[in-house]
């Protein structure tokens, strides 16, 4: 908070000459480590997705695994005093950093989208219409939305503007959310689709009707076998039988 509030010049230093910073290093290693964890989570998701198939996930791991390699090597490069952004090394590091990033959740979150369009046009000829369509569109809105963030934040960085390393924060909190985002959608959407089950299976049941019948009975024993000339007082007994749902 010092460097905001001591000049108007005091913030553009923090982004510009972040060399030596400790705080700022360790904010930027948060960051690659939530980026690591979410794209290997949405690595997992693609390998279960195609029905446990490795072969599909061996791109998206080498992009992952280079991106752990050179992210980190970017990182260090700011921990000498005199390093700034556009550092030789730490500029292109991070620039190999962020776009493998970029490609790592565009192939993961690109394969989960089509396994499920495909998925959902293939039984949409035994339903007729389309399903999956709210997990398909739940993917599609978490992976662009990381997506988006770390190509603006390269496209900045690329452009020799250290405007770039201002997003980190909020890339770093995005990260996070993603996964976390994608649970709590198909939780609500799961939720609705109990509640509606719910209601459509307490509306078959009909509502309670009534059965009238009329037995004829002899005294205390119904059904009893009376002649036409049979003497005796002849009883009509109503029963009333209820059905109920």
């Amino acid at each position: 908070m010092a460097a905001f509030a001591t000049s108007a010049s005091a913030a553009n230093n923090y982004f510009a000459n972040p060399g030596g910073n400790e705080l700022f290093v360790g904010g930027f290693y948060v960051y690659i480590v939530n980026t690591f964890a979410q794209e290997l989570l949405l690595i997992w998701r693609l390998y279960v997705i195609w029905d446990r198939n490795f072969k599909i996930c061996i791109i998206p791991l080498i992009l992952w695994m280079l991106h752990c390699s050179i992210a980190s090597i970017a990182v260090s490069g700011f921990i000498p005093a005199t390093a700034t952004p556009l550092t030789r090394n730490v500029h292109s590091y991070g620039l190999a950093g962020w776009g493998l990033e970029t490609g790592v959740n565009f192939l993961a979150s690109g394969g989960i989208a089509y396994r499920l369009w495909n998925a959902g046009r293939r039984t949409a000829i035994l339903t007729g219409r389309l399903n999956y369509k709210a997990s398909f569109l739940i993917i599609i809105e978490c992976g662009a939305l990381i997506t988006t963030c770390t190509a603006v934040m390269f496209a900045l960085y690329a452009a020799n503007k250290p405007e770039g390393l201002v997003g980190v924060g909020a890339a770093t909190q995005i990260a996070t959310i993603s996964p976390l985002l994608i649970i709590a959608r198909v939780g609500f959407a799961m939720s609705k689709r109990k509640t509606v089950s719910t209601a459509t299976t307490l509306s078959t049941f009909p509502n309670p009707f009534n059965v009238n019948r009329t037995l004829g009975a002899y005294g205390d024993y119904p059904l009893d076998d009376i002649s036409a000339e049979g003497s005796g007082l002849r009883d009509r007994k109503e029963t009333k039988i209820v059905i109920a749902a």
